[in-house]
């Protein structure tokens, strides 16, 4: 079995001055991703690969998570095609993670990453939303190889953002 999470980046600044790689999180989203790491550190266990968007919101994002889960610097990349990937992009960079890893983290944009989301998940699975700034989605697969991860072969085993925390 393969697990999947994917997080979005948490509240970023607006500003024309900046990039939009170079824009960082917003006070509100450092609360985000503050609280979402907290919550997930003892409910799920880490995973042994983080693939993440290079742009500053993703990464700062990441920190929090990588706080409570000790990783090897070794198991985070922060390859380019990540950032504003679209699906395609985003199953050739699954597909292609090691199979020592059962568990693997993929840190991205929106609306590449809720896009990517509902095409994994198997047609029976209720209609999934757009993925709220410092969503996480926890997706389970029935395959020993990250290749064999296609379109409509996962299931939905957790499905948080910041304000479902509060209910």
């Amino acid at each position: 079995m393969k697990t999947l999470y994917l997080l979005r980046h948490a509240k970023a600044v607006k500003g024309e001055e900046l990039s939009d790689t170079g824009r960082p999180l917003s006070k509100k989203g450092h609360i985000q991703a503050d609280a979402v790491s907290d919550h997930l550190s003892s409910l799920i266990p880490p995973p042994k690969r983080v693939i993440c968007s290079p742009a500053i919101r993703t990464r700062e994002t990441l920190d929090y998570f990588l706080e409570v889960w000790p990783q090897t610097k070794t198991a985070v990349s922060f390859p380019e095609a990540l950032y504003l990937a679209n699906k395609d992009t985003l199953f050739s960079q699954v597909q292609g993670i090691s199979n020592k890893a059962d568990i693997a983290l993929l840190v991205g944009h929106n609306p590449g990453l809720s896009i990517f989301a509902r095409k994994l998940l198997r047609p029976e699975t209720e209609e999934l939303e757009d993925m709220k700034p410092s969503a996480f989605i926890q997706i389970d697969f029935e395959v020993d190889d990250w290749a064999d991860v296609t379109p409509h072969t996962g299931w939905i085993k957790l499905n948080l953002w910041p304000k479902k925390l509060e209910n």
